[in-house]
């Protein structure tokens, strides 16, 4: 029987493990937290659900959809989502809509947004404008006048990072909240198919995103697959161009799997090279230290009264406060709270071990409750409890050399014959949850043989 091991319980991980052990390989998935789900599990406390940021599970996926409407039964709500943007003391509700641009903005800002739009369509004609950077993109697309309103101050606080410090890559992948001309069809009452982002129906369990990986790591446990937590990769044992086994520790010991394929999840940086002397790692040392993740710390706060207002969730650009999105997870489900209660989780970006990470709990939370009082949000008299929870390696960061870097990375991955790198740390990729499931499911036919190109 093959032995696979899986480094990362996350949507990824797990769902190749899924896969694996139903074909009657045996499945072995390395996580280091100690409950598995990765960036998408749920934390309950007190009889509240409380996520690692947003999560939403919406896919063009009809089979990868199906599959899990099937595992979740019962458990698999439907959700609609109100979201807004708070800019400037207005709220922009999110998709935006021709009603509420006409009626939070006066016709000279319209005016300026349309005449800067036009001067640099123009400009664009008459000279070479590369996207270079995240700023190049938005300006050459959209126009000064709407990337300093909505982009610039957001993206910095997101990131950590000035907008022309950050790559292209990531407004290509990810933008679809400023589409101008999407906003005049909307104006003219046209409609055209809604990007991804502008989805209000979606799925969600019952008790937390969380719940989905709950329910696939017990299918795995039910194949005979086994799941460690707690437990950190040290060191991949190599032998030529194959990896022979893994290194991992657990309760402060040294433990040894030997193995025929490795699938990786956690964060490519961390997968091979390690603090040692000179070696075959000194090549990727490089790229090692010059790979970044942007981090979050998640603050979680218990109310006494039944809701705090109609949105799922609320972006906050304005560089002043210091979260960058307050969410309400009793919107995506009513179980996500007891019954006359509520609650909010701030999403808060930093960098790790910096002033914002290392802040004690208890200034961070002043902090917070002082800006929420600023945007209209008095809960302070109201606050049952609170709790901070933190993601290291929330989002990777696409500096405007990285690709050079990740390639010379995932280039001496790949000369590895027996290792699949995937999932969004896996491959530094920000991709979707639903994505990550499908990479998972796509390693697990690689190995099978069903599947005829690399992840």
């Amino acid at each position: 029987m093959e032995t696979v091991v899986i480094l990362g319980g996350g949507p990824c991980g797990l769902c190749a493990a899924w896969e694996l052990s139903k074909s009657g390989k045996n499945v072995i998935v390395i996580e280091a937290q100690s409950s598995p789900g990765g960036l998408c599990k749920t934390t309950k406390y007190k009889g509240f659900n409380f996520d690692l940021g947003g999560h939403r599970f919406i896919s063009k996926n009809d089979e990868l959809i199906n599959k899990i409407k099937v595992l979740m039964g019962d458990e698999l709500l439907v959700s609609e989502r109100i979201s807004a943007i708070r800019l400037n003391d207005r709220e922009f509700q999110y998709p935006l809509s021709a009603r509420d641009i006409l009626r939070q903005t006066d016709i000279l800002f319209l005016s300026k947004c349309l005449v800067d739009y036009i001067y640099q369509c123009l400009y664009k004609k008459l000279r070479e404008s590369p996207d270079t950077s995240f700023e190049d993109w938005v300006i050459n697309r959209f126009g000064k006048k709407l990337y300093v309103t909505f982009f610039k101050d957001y993206t910095h606080k997101l990131w950590g990072i000035p907008s022309d410090k950050l790559s292209s890559d990531w407004a290509a992948e990810r933008i679809s909240l400023l589409d101008l001309w999407d906003v005049v069809l909307r104006l003219c009452g046209l409609g055209r198919e809604a990007p991804r982002t502008y989805t209000k129906k979606f799925f969600y369990p019952k008790q937390g995103i969380g719940q989905i990986f709950e329910f696939i790591a017990r299918e795995i446990k039910k194949y005979s697959g086994s799941i460690i937590l707690n437990a950190r990769l040290k060191k991949l044992l190599l032998e030529g161009n194959r990896a022979k086994g893994v290194i991992y520790e657990l309760n402060g010991k040294d433990e040894v799997i030997h193995c025929d394929w490795v699938i990786s999840t956690i964060p490519v940086t961390d997968l091979l090279y390690k603090p040692e002397r000179g070696g075959e790692y000194h090549n990727v040392s490089t790229a090692v230290r010059s790979l970044r993740y942007r981090s979050l710390r998640f603050l979680n706060i218990l109310i006494d009264q039944s809701d705090v207002g109609r949105n799922t969730w609320t972006y906050i650009p304005d560089g002043k406060y210091i979260m960058t999105r307050i969410q309400e997870p009793k919107k995506r489900s009513p179980y996500n709270a007891p019954y006359g209660k509520t609650s909010l989780m701030l999403e808060i970006p930093c960098s790790y071990n910096d002033e914002v990470w290392n802040m004690q709990d208890h200034l961070l939370f002043n902090r917070c409750i002082d800006d929420l009082s600023k945007l209209g949000i008095d809960i302070k008299d109201k606050v049952i409890d609170y709790f901070f929870t933190v993601e290291k390696h929330a989002y990777p960061i696409y500096h405007l050399d990285y690709k050079h870097h990740l390639n010379n990375l995932l280039s001496r991955v790949d000369s590895i014959e027996n290792i699949h790198t995937c999932g969004r740390n896996g491959l530094f990729r920000y991709i979707f949850m639903d994505r990550a499931m499908e990479m998972g499911f796509e390693a697990a036919m690689i190995i099978e043989g069903k599947w005829n190109k690399k992840v």
